[in-house]
């Protein structure tokens, strides 16, 4: 799996098994179609809990297929149905959905990292995420995501929503498309706040 090895090296397992299983999912083209990931989820066991697949419809509005349990749990709400832009503060919103609408028109991958707020102490998080095809469109309209703690014993307590805003250290990982090229207001490598 020539993809997986190019990964960046500060990935977690968790995180380069999700990218495994994606890779897998694609075959020879470019970005999988989403019944490629519904036939082949269960591969990802325990992952699937802290999975998140949200549809890029736009700058304004991108609801939330699926979340796992554990997501849900970890963040104290139930996310199916909601606008994910609804997770970030206002001031954001736009920066977010400039990140997610260029992760779809030229498809790539990403890393972003989140020191979420606990009544423990703060929990830092690695969230990967990759494109997916839905159905005969021309371009991915569907991003899958996957949160992996970066401590054991992850916390239960409620985690803070105001941690959960904004994440820092944002990566695009090339998956044969390149890179893209970021608008005004964004930084490589980081989301700018304005």
């Amino acid at each position: 799996m020539e993809f997986v090895a190019t990964l960046p090296a500060p990935l977690t397992e968790d995180s380069r098994r999700f990218f495994a299983e994606w890779h897998r999912w694609r075959g020879a083209g470019l970005v999988p179609q989403r019944s490629a990931m519904d036939a082949g989820r269960a591969r990802l066991g325990a992952l699937l809990t802290r999975c998140l697949l949200l549809e890029v419809r736009g700058p304004d509005l991108m609801p939330i297929h699926f979340a796992g349990s554990t997501v849900g749990m970890l963040l104290g709400a139930e996310l199916g149905g909601r606008n994910y832009l609804d997770l970030t503060l206002p001031a954001n919103r736009r920066q977010r959905a400039q990140l997610l609408l260029a992760e779809v028109t030229q498809p790539c991958a990403a890393v972003i990292y989140y020191w979420l707020e606990t009544e423990g102490g703060l929990l830092p998080v690695q969230v990967v995420s990759a494109p997916l095809f839905d159905g005969a469109k021309d371009q991915p309209t569907l991003v899958l995501a996957c949160a992996t703690p970066l401590m054991k014993g992850a916390s239960d307590a409620d985690v803070a929503p105001r941690s959960y805003a904004e994440g820092e250290g944002l990566h695009f990982i090339d998956i044969g498309a390149g890179i893209p090229a970021l608008q005004p207001g964004l930084c490589a490598g980081r989301e700018v706040e304005s």
